[in-house]
């Protein structure tokens, strides 16, 4: 698994930067041309993983230091990582076959408005994204194979006002739901204030 694009707004020396990423990545450039700054990019990452987010904007300074200075308040923190974290979840068991979702790509974004003092914040936006291939499979339940791809879809987990909700979206009439794949209990997920979806242990495969 790794992180194959990146898009920061509003975070220290960067106004709107979108880097796509490689298996290997170096990084050029002159003194003061942001270079610490993107590394301080996944440092936040890590951060809000192990600490929280609260703690992770007090150890980049405060929101002060966090955001870009000529941009300030004006305009909301945002970050997107999207990653091509691989997983296979057998869905369905039935007498004439099984289905099994492939997930092959995830994104997760979350955006944040400070107040103009940067004292207090507010999350406006926390979601994953999850892109999956549905396939129709074959066989013993120990010798299962692909028979054909069904279609595709993106599971939505997304933080609604400290609720997880989660969503299916698929391209073809599928006779799949997410109740198939994730039990309703993920529906009463209650998530503390100020914090992101990357801090709950149901979602340890967001971050590489």
């Amino acid at each position: 698994m790794a992180i194959k694009r990146i898009r920061v707004r509003n975070f220290k020396s960067f106004k709107d930067l979108e880097v796509e990423l490689g298996k290997f990545n170096v990084l050029i450039g002159a003194n003061a041309s942001g270079k610490s700054n993107f590394i301080r990019i996944f440092e936040f990452l890590r951060d809000i993983v192990k600490h929280g987010l609260d703690n992770a904007i007090s150890m980049q300074g405060g929101s002060e230091y966090l955001r870009n200075i000529s941009i300030g308040s004006s305009e909301d923190f945002s970050l997107e990582v999207v990653s091509d974290q691989r997983s296979r979840e057998l869905i369905r068991l039935e007498e004439k076959g099984s289905s099994e979702m492939k997930t092959y790509e995830t994104i997760y974004k979350f955006t944040i408005n400070f107040n103009k003092t940067g004292s207090e914040f507010k999350i406006l936006e926390d979601k994953i994204t999850q892109k999956c291939k549905f396939v129709r499979l074959e066989g013993k339940k120990e010798e299962l194979q692909e028979k054909e791809e069904l279609g595709e879809g993106e599971f939505l987990f997304s933080n609604v006002e400290g609720k997880l909700k989660v969503d299916l979206k698929l391209t073809a009439e599928l006779p799949i739901t997410k109740d198939d794949i994730f039990p309703r209990i993920l529906g009463e997920v209650k998530i503390p204030p100020k914090t992101l979806l990357i801090e709950l242990p149901l979602f340890p495969f967001i971050l590489p």
